[in-house]
């Protein structure tokens, strides 16, 4: 065994990486991939009427995950800050319980906590973070210092604050690609008492543990890791993936990225999140030498969205490792973030033990109902729509999300637990925490009715579009739209999930410096007004074949554009810096 005062995996940093080839896809990168959806105007909604949803605190800074101390007692992440914060009671302590120098590029920072309270008393704090070369906040970004590691500690929570912290996992965060993605980093307590600890290939690693047959050895990243509560190996006598570091710590291996994992309470299974590239977003039943596929297989291993022709047969196979296809597919990335099972009945018996899920392109909220073995999601007659598109648990258009959609108007979700309270909280990248409960457990106002696009329109005397979905030049309505100098446009998102109306096209280097509406959530709206003459080239970042055109006539002169989308609440800008989400991956991976 291991001691508990060393980090487990610290030669990780060293490993050798293969790039070459072995990197090089078809995949298309787009310049917007970091725009993620804001919070609705009116503050989220949940298609439920006997439920509402209570906005408990503002202010916090890109929160990543939270965890309860106990009852109205939470403590979360801030990805750039590095700080661990306190919610009593629904007021936020301005002092944090924790201060930790972090590097913030993209997707590193402070990322996952996870709580496990002891027998004598102690409470444990798990936390995942890009720990700061030079014990800088965001030193990676001002002055390009690499990071020590993703690193996993433990802390003991005492007196209101975080001490003693020992080094469980130290793996490396230098990326090949040079960017700060695919940092993973979300912890769980399993059934076991074990803690679970979720990685990303860290911005283009290849080895075998990303099924590179060639590659080097496994270097700790890309899978599922586990130890036990004191940073030692779990049955050593009987390792998944094989002996020896870092085999003996994986769980399940060939992930690409993930931003969420829980245990079903029913059967103690672990399920996830996947994000994909420029497709294949996945829900994953994790077991035991699960081998997820990446770099060979996204999505369905039949459909080959990779286009790389590659079967089960081609990953590479360590122990009792076993591929296993996803058990929900996304074809177009919606940027899949937390994953909870609500194991409470307060919000009506018809939701009890369902899986939740939530994206951060979208602000949505998604609800999964499994099938009697609980091994496989089924979509029954509880959802309202178009159910029999779903049965191939494979949404190929957007517009088949509609039956799945719980709630929106969240902005991008980071994080979703079920607190002691039996509620489900929701937590945003926009700073905001939120609580689902009952309507009639609520003590607090309901939100006004939001302006409509039609409304707005009239208001402002503009011409109306709508953004119809992803179809080529067909995807908005009129399209072209042609207009006089001095009127307004005002683009009305009629899909189901986000878009953007960015100027230019996918590539061009000037791409978005004219306008760029950020991400426009379902049924919000952004305008723009024209007051010079010209023909403006536009499409969708998250989806760049989306394309479309306004031509403006002569007539009132002006001196340029006049963005008018400060009327919009739901056209707030992204930190691009600060994503949770792959640059390579409309899926926008989230933080």
């Amino acid at each position: 065994m291991i001691s508990r005062h060393k980090p487990l995996i610290a030669f990780f940093a060293i490993s050798l990486i293969l790039i070459s080839s072995i990197t090089s896809s078809s995949i298309q990168f787009s310049f917007g991939a970091y725009a993620k959806a804001p919070l609705s105007p009116a503050g989220p909604t949940v298609n439920d009427d006997s439920l509402t949803v209570e906005r408990i605190v503002d202010d916090l800074e890109f929160p990543t995950s939270m965890a309860f101390l106990g009852p109205n007692d939470i403590l979360v992440t801030e990805k750039t800050t590095g700080q661990v914060k306190r919610i009593t009671n629904g007021f936020l302590s301005p002092q944090p319980v924790l201060d930790v120098p972090v590097a913030s590029a993209i997707e590193r920072g402070l990322l996952g906590i996870a709580i496990a309270k002891q027998p004598d008393g102690k409470t444990y704090v798990f936390l995942s973070y890009t720990e700061s070369g030079d014990g800088v906040d965001g030193s990676d970004i001002e002055r390009f210092v690499d990071p020590l590691g993703n690193r996993l500690y433990r802390y003991e929570f005492v007196d209101g604050r975080l001490i003693n912290p020992v080094l469980l996992l130290d793996l490396t965060a230098i990326p090949p690609n040079g960017r700060g993605e695919h940092n993973g980093g979300k912890i769980r307590i399993g059934p076991d008492d074990n803690v679970y600890f979720m990685v990303g290939e860290v911005g283009g690693h290849r080895t075998q543990s990303q099924n590179i047959l060639l590659g080097p050895a496994p270097n700790g990243l890309g899978g599922v890791l586990r130890v036990t509560q004191d940073g030692g190996i779990v049955d050593p006598e009987n390792p998944i993936f094989g002996e020896g570091l870092p085999l003996n710590v994986y769980y399940a291996m060939g992930i690409r990225n993930s931003f969420g994992m829980d245990f079903d309470p029913l059967t103690g299974n672990l399920w996830d999140t996947e994000n994909g590239p420029t497709g294949g977003d996945e829900i994953n039943l994790v077991f035991p030498g699960f081998n997820s596929g990446w770099w060979q297989i996204q999505g369905f291993v039949d459909d080959d969205i990779l286009g790389h022709g590659t079967t089960e047969s081609d990953l590479v196979s360590f122990g009792s490792s076993q591929y296993a296809d996803p058990k929900f597919v996304w074809e177009t990335p919606v940027g899949l973030t937390a994953l909870k099972f609500l194991n409470s009945h307060r919000l009506g018996d018809e939701y009890a033990n369902n899986m939740f899920v939530g994206d951060i392109n979208n602000g949505l909220l998604y609800r999964f109902t499994l099938n009697e073995e609980r091994d496989a999601i089924f979509i029954n007659d509880t959802y309202v729509g178009d159910i029999e598109a779903l049965q191939d648990n494979h949404i190929e258009d957007a517009k088949e999300n509609q039956p799945l959609i719980f709630g929106q108007g969240f902005g991008g979700i980071t994080d979703l637990q079920v607190g002691p309270d039996g509620y489900l909280y929701v937590l945003s990248y926009t700073g905001s925490l939120f609580r689902i409960l009952p309507i009639t457990d609520s003590v607090k106002p309901q939100p006004p009715v939001a302006v409509s696009a039609e409304q707005e329109s009239i208001r402002n005397q503009s011409v109306s579009a709508v953004i119809l979905g992803i179809d080529g030049d067909d995807s908005y309505s009129p399209n072209p739209i042609e207009i006089q100098v001095g009127q307004t446009v005002t683009w009305y998102n009629g899909d189901t999930i986000s878009h953007t109306v960015t100027s230019g096209r996918d590539g061009d280097l000037d791409e978005g410096s004219l306008f760029d509406s950020d991400a426009i959530i379902p049924n919000q709206f952004y305008t723009l007004t024209f007051v010079v003459p010209g023909e403006f080239p536009y499409y969708c970042i998250y989806h760049p074949t989306m394309v479309g055109e306004v031509i403006v006539n002569e007539g009132e002169t002006g001196s340029s554009l006049s963005d008018d989308s400060s009327s919009d609440e739901d056209d707030s800008s992204s930190d691009e810096d600060d994503s949770s989400s792959d640059e390579d991956d409309s899926s926008s991976d989230e933080i």
